[in-house]
C-alpha cells in the first residue's frame, strides 16, 4: 500500500521558512487558483485576478485545519498585506470574499530576508570572504523571483479532481530539487551576458571588500527586474524596464563606489531594514548622481560653460 494516492499539497520551502508553514500553504493555494484564472481568463477586476471562497470552502481544500485556523490564518496574511481581499458578487446578500496576491509585498518578503541573511554575515564584521574575488566569483547563483517560486511549487494539477489532504515533505524537497536545477537557466541568456559584461565593466575587485557581493547581487537584481517586469520599481518610483535597462550600460566603477559610499554615509545615521534593497537603488540612483556632480564640478572649474 502506498502512502500517497494522490498528488499532494506542495509548499516552496523558503516561503515556508519567511512565512511559517501554514500561511505559506494557503498563500500557494491561492496563487495556484489565480493562475488558473488568469490562463481562462475570468475573476479580472481592477486590473488583477481574483479567486473567491468562503471559509468552508477553503476547509474543503485544507480538511486538516478547523475554520478558526483557516480564519487565522487569512487573517494573518491580510495583516502582512501579502493578500487583498474585496467583494465583487453581484448580489449583495452574497457574502463570499474574494482574494488576490500583493506580489510586490511577496517580493519585499523575499527582499528583506535577503538583506537581513546579508547583513548578518556582512555588515557586523563578520565577512567571510577574505580572498579579492574576481567578476565571476562576485556573481552570486541566481535565484527564482517570487512569483517564479509559486509558479514552481504548484499546488494542485489542473487536472486533479480531488484534493489530497496528505503534506508531503519529499514532495516539498522534490519541489525544491527540481527549482534548485532550474535555477541556472533563471536568466536568459542575452541577460545572463549583459549580466557578466556589467560586471566586467564595474571592477568589483577594487571595491571595499565586504561590498563586493552586495554590489554584485544588487546589479543581478536590477538585470532580473528589467527582464522579467515592464515597470521596476526604485523606492518611490515606477521605471520603464526599456529605461532601466538603457541606464545600466552607463555602470562602472566609478558609479557603483559613489553608491557604496552613500551607503555607507546611510548606516552611520540610520539603520537600514533592507539593505539589500536600498543598495540597488542607491546603484541606480548613482548613474545619474555621478554625472550631475561631475558636471557641477567641471563648470566650477571652468573648464567647460
Amino acid at each position: 500500500m502506498k502512502l500517497l494516492n494522490s498528488q499532494p499539497l506542495v509548499v516552496d520551502k523558503g516561503l515556508a521558512v519567511i512565512l511559517g508553514l501554514n500561511e505559506a500553504l494557503v498563500l500557494q493555494q491561492i496563487h495556484y487558483w489565480l493562475e488558473i484564472n488568469k490562463k481562462n481568463k475570468r475573476n479580472f477586476h481592477e486590473g488583477r485576478y481574483w479567486t473567491y471562497n468562503t471559509l468552508k470552502d477553503w476547509q474543503k481544500e485544507f480538511p486538516f485545519w478547523s475554520l478558526s485556523t483557516i480564519k487565522r490564518i487569512l487573517k494573518k496574511l491580510r495583516e502582512k498585506k501579502l493578500i487583498e481581499v474585496d467583494n465583487f458578487n453581484i448580489y449583495q446578500m452574497d457574502r463570499t470574499l474574494w482574494y488576490t496576491i500583493n506580489y510586490e509585498e511577496v517580493d519585499k518578503l523575499y527582499a528583506d530576508e535577503e538583506g537581513r541573511v546579508w547583513e548578518e554575515k556582512n555588515m557586523d564584521g563578520g565577512a567571510q570572504n577574505s580572498q579579492a574575488i574576481s567578476s565571476k566569483e562576485a556573481s552570486p547563483k541566481v535565484q527564482a523571483e517570487p512569483m517564479e517560486r509559486l509558479k514552481k511549487a504548484s499546488a494542485i494539477p489542473e487536472n486533479t479532481t480531488k484534493i489530497s489532504t496528505e503534506i508531503s515533505i519529499s514532495s516539498i524537497n522534490q519541489s525544491q530539487k527540481m527549482e534548485d536545477g532550474q535555477r541556472k537557466n533563471n536568466l536568459s541568456l542575452k541577460f545572463k551576458e549583459k549580466y557578466e559584461r556589467i560586471i566586467d565593466k564595474c571592477e568589483l575587485y577594487a571595491l571595499d571588500e565586504k561590498y563586493r557581493q552586495a554590489v554584485a547581487h544588487a546589479i543581478r537584481l536590477l538585470v532580473l527586474d528589467v527582464e522579467r517586469k515592464g515597470y521596476i520599481k526604485l523606492a518611490d518610483s515606477h521605471i520603464p524596464a526599456s529605461v532601466v535597462e538603457r541606464d545600466m550600460e552607463r555602470l562602472n566603477f566609478f558609479v557603483v563606489e559613489h553608491a557604496v559610499n552613500r551607503f555607507k554615509e546611510a548606516s552611520r545615521i540610520q539603520r537600514i531594514s533592507n539593505p539589500l534593497g536600498y543598495l540597488k537603488v542607491l546603484i541606480y540612483n548613482a548613474i545619474h548622481e555621478l554625472e550631475i556632480y561631475m558636471d557641477a564640478r567641471l563648470r566650477y572649474e571652468r573648464l567647460i560653460s
